[in-house]
């Protein structure tokens, strides 16, 4: 059977000391009979090419009951005619020896050889492709590639090089395919140009064929450009590149393909990001792919210690929540809260929806503002209050939980700070509680002190309890409620308990603090730091461990000591002090005491003392 060879070669030795190369290859078959090399043609010669793409085949002739062994021989030729009867074994650049029948077994298949020969490197290869005689190399082309499926590829880069001096880079992408007839780069297509950006998200994609027959390398390099025009760019305009199989990129089909961009400034964050999806998809359908299952969130903000904005007022509060736009790199306003007037700690109401996307992350922003009146569009840099900055997987993870994000500006203090709760759409404020806390168990605290400091200059203090909870939601002690005043006492035991709820799926801390109350109406209003005489914190969740069981604290203060302290029971609402004080002392089992002593001393002047004892508990 008649067949063409067409050849390529791919970095060929240089084997002349003033210019490249001029390869021709020599085609020998083994003649089983004699044992020696029979010349069965040769190809053109091609002048100065390391990488030459031969375009005259070589005839072979198959023999279907004998398979031979062929010879492929790449010589320097010095010859314009290609007269390899000049040609000698110094002018041999590389030859490779495979058996006709490997050939014919892929037929209309590239084969690559690696080269043998004395300055061959293990890149210097060599590629057969047998077809049958007279097919023109077009269709020789159209057979290795097979059907052809175009693609468009979306490209993006993160943390570019600077190539200028005075200004960021303008960068833009070229993609180029090997030709592996050829086994040349050829160009397929560019981005656009994006303007001082060290990390852009092109608009326009590059449309690209992939064959079914065969893989294609790819090239991506990315320039440093004033221009669209790619004949005008020049090798120091060069950011970096990236090599990556087609093959690759079509694993992960509408998914990002993250691969590090080598170059010369070029750092391990220098990153290129490609997207490949079937040519024409909208760029809706490519982010909704991307994005995975959509679940619409609202977000709920309270701010904490936010700075003064006002000379003569508090700040009227307002929060805007801003995500990052991937493609533009911007943040854009997602919502806004309602604005709180003079409060430095607000609890806004009115949540702020989002889509977080299971496949996707995204960087939200949120913006305080001292704010006039609810138009947002009045708000100015000098009205920013701080900022702060959290992924949406955080909120995410913390579904129905608050996260606490320290907020910067220029005024702000280190408990500056706001607080997001993440929710699913629709969930009300009472539902978002009841999440929070669980089961809810009505319990009561009773309460004495012993040895009280002295806050009155003519009298005894006159004691009363406060109790306050933290808020989880809002960061704040809330008042739940207060025991009797007592008159002239510092060692009161309160009658009237506490109430306070225990929340079974979440603990708080909870605060007893004692204050000297000068009113009869037992109006704890008040009520003020000066009138504290300590007081001290405890987790609920210890109360309820050490149910009906006295916990005994020291109480913090300014003229507190270390005998001052604060015996705290909790019992089951309802429970009544008779029972309470039954349950801290357990069964009762009466006992007598028979006392003696020995060598009391004497008390009177004329006779032994007398003594006797009394028993205090």
């Amino acid at each position: 059977t008649p067949q063409d060879v067409f050849v390529t070669c791919k970095n060929l030795p240089k084997n002349d000391l003033l210019d490249k190369s001029d390869p021709v290859v020599m085609l020998s078959a083994m003649n089983p009979l004699t044992n020696q090399w029979e010349v069965l043609g040769n190809t053109e010669t091609q002048k100065n090419n390391h990488d030459p793409a031969f375009t005259q085949p070589l005839a072979v002739e198959h023999y279907s009951q004998q398979d031979r062994q062929l010879r492929f021989s790449v010589f320097d030729s010095d010859s314009d005619t290609a007269d390899v009867s000049k040609l000698k074994d110094s002018d041999l650049l590389g030859e490779v020896i495979v058996n006709a029948i490997q050939l014919k077994s892929q037929e209309n298949t590239p084969i690559v050889f690696p080269l043998q020969g004395k300055n061959c490197k293990p890149d210097t290869l060599i590629q057969l492709i047998m077809v049958p005689t007279g097919t023109p190399l077009s269709e020789v082309e159209q057979h290795t590639r097979g059907n052809e499926t175009p693609y468009d590829i979306y490209v993006s880069c993160r943390q570019l090089p600077k190539n200028d001096l005075t200004s960021k880079s303008d960068p833009i992408v070229s993609a180029n395919a090997l030709n592996p007839i050829t086994v040349q780069w050829e160009p397929v297509g560019a981005t656009e140009v994006r303007k001082d950006d060290h990390d852009p998200n092109f608009i326009r994609p590059i449309t690209i064929n992939q064959f079914t027959s065969r893989d294609r390398q790819l090239c991506f390099q990315v320039y440093d450009s004033d221009s669209d025009d790619l004949s005008q760019i020049k090798a120091d305009d060069k950011l970096g590149e990236v090599y990556v199989p087609f093959s690759k990129l079509l694993q992960s089909m509408g998914k990002p393909v993250v691969i590090p961009v080598q170059g010369k400034n070029c750092t391990p964050d220098t990153v290129i990001q490609l997207i490949v999806v079937p040519a024409g998809t909208p760029v809706d359908d490519i982010e909704k792919s991307s994005q995975g299952e959509v679940t619409p969130l609202e977000v709920y903000v309270m701010g904490r210690s936010l700075p003064k904005n006002d000379l003569l007022s508090k700040s009227d509060p307002i929060a805007v929540l801003n995500v990052l736009n991937p493609l533009s790199n911007e943040f854009n306003v997602v919502g806004t809260t309602e604005r709180k007037e003079n409060d430095h700690n607000p609890n806004f109401t009115r949540p702020i929806p989002i889509e977080h996307f299971s496949k996707k992350d995204r960087e939200l922003r949120v913006n305080v503002y001292d704010c006039d009146d609810e138009d947002t569009n009045k708000l100015s840099e000098k009205d920013q209050l701080g900022e702060a900055s959290v992924n949406l997987s955080q909120l995410y993870e913390s579904l129905g939980r608050p996260v606490t994000v320290a907020l910067s500006g220029k005024q702000t203090t280190d408990e500056s700070a706001v607080r997001l709760i993440a929710v699913p759409a629709g969930t009300s404020i009472d539902e978002i509680l009841r999440q929070l806390r669980g089961t809810v168990t009505p319990q009561d605290v009773f309460v004495g002190c012993t040895n009280l400091p002295k806050h009155d200059v003519l009298s005894k203090s006159d004691p009363v309890v406060l109790l306050s909870a933290l808020d989880a939601t809002t960061g704040l002690w809330e008042p739940l409620g207060n025991t009797e005043t007592l008159k002239d006492n510092h060692n009161p035991t309160f009658s009237r308990p506490l109430a306070l709820e225990h929340y079974s799926e979440q603990d708080r801390a909870v605060r007893f603090s004692v204050h000297d109350s000068d009113s009869d109406d037992n109006d704890i209003s008040k009520l003020n730091d000066s009138s504290l005489l300590g007081e001290t914190v405890i987790n609920a969740s210890q109360l309820k461990f050490q149910e009906n069981s006295p916990i005994i604290l020291p109480l913090k203060g300014k003229n507190c000591e270390e005998n001052t302290l604060i015996q705290i029971i909790l019992v089951p609402s309802g429970t009544s002090l008779a029972e309470v004080e039954k349950r801290t002392r357990g069964n009762e089992v009466p006992h007598d005491i028979y006392i003696s002593c020995r060598h009391l001393p004497k008390n009177d002047l004329t006779s032994k003392s007398d003594p006797m004892y009394s028993a205090l508990i």
